[in-house]
């Protein structure tokens, strides 16, 4: 997220927290691999998600968040594309589940929603009866067809403030929890189990690297030397990509609300 904001803001000095919190989906992705496995089927458009580094970025067609890589998806479709889709292979099985668009994964994974456990979650479920579960896309297929709501961060919170059960059950970074009880403080929300048979809990719904921000190092930031360096190449080829989405991105949502 910080190279993207320098991506966009070149001119801008852009600062970290900490350099070693990076992604388990952009260090599945390391853009010499990638090169490798995209070489393969150079008659594809190479589409990315938003959680990979500047260098994939860079040698990317289009960068995408989940909440526009449906529609995104569907629109190279519509004109004939044919799709390399990296690096979440959930998430892009998601998507390819709701369009039924070609489209070859790279093998990344989220440690977080990769850990989440369906037998677990079905006990779950039944043990509290009356409940609502919300599913982020990155979770693997099966949890996500438990889910009465799948979608981005955003429509996520959205989902859990506008829903009528007062037991919510939340298959994504436990962080979101503060924003959702912060805007139903009268509801009980309950993580996705990850614990289970087969169960690693390598991050038990939480991601190490997004708690390695703490308030101190955001006091501290600027005597940190985190700022963030990118060479002009990069960024130029990095900025195309971005820039495309969110130009389809406003056209999206302009039609959309003219429809309405």
């Amino acid at each position: 997220m910080g190279e993207t904001a320098k991506i966009l803001n070149p001119e801008k000095k852009i600062y970290v927290l900490d350099k070693d919190a990076t992604c388990s989906l952009d260090d599945s992705c390391r853009v010499d691999d990638f090169k490798n496995f995209c070489d393969k089927y150079p008659d594809r458009d190479i589409v990315v998600y938003a959680n990979t580094s500047a260098e994939v970025k860079a040698m990317s067609d289009w960068v995408v968040t989940s909440s526009i890589a449906i529609p995104l998806v569907e629109n190279l479709a519509s004109r004939g594309k044919k799709i390399i889709w990296a690096p979440d292979k959930y998430l892009g099985s998601y998507i390819q589940d709701q369009t039924g668009v070609d489209m070859i994964m790279w093998d990344g994974a989220c440690i977080v929603h990769e850990e989440y456990k369906t037998i677990e979650l079905k006990k779950l479920i039944q043990e509290l009866g009356d409940c609502e579960v919300l599913v982020h896309p990155e979770s693997p297929r099966s949890i996500i067809q438990l889910a009465d709501v799948v979608g981005s961060t955003t429509k996520l919170i959205n989902a859990s403030k506008i829903s009528k059960s007062k037991n919510i059950i939340v298959a994504t970074e436990k962080g979101i929890f503060y924003q959702m009880k912060k805007l139903s403080p009268e509801k009980n929300f309950f993580e996705a189990p990850t614990e289970g048979e087969g169960a690693t809990c390598k991050s038990c719904g939480r991601c190490p690297w997004m708690h390695l921000n703490t308030f101190d190092k955001l006091m501290n930031v600027i005597n940190q030397n985190n700022e963030i360096h990118l060479d002009e190449k990069t960024v130029a080829h990095a900025k195309k990509s971005i820039n495309r989405m969110i130009e389809f991105e406003d056209k999206y949502y302009q039609k959309n609300k003219r429809a309405s």
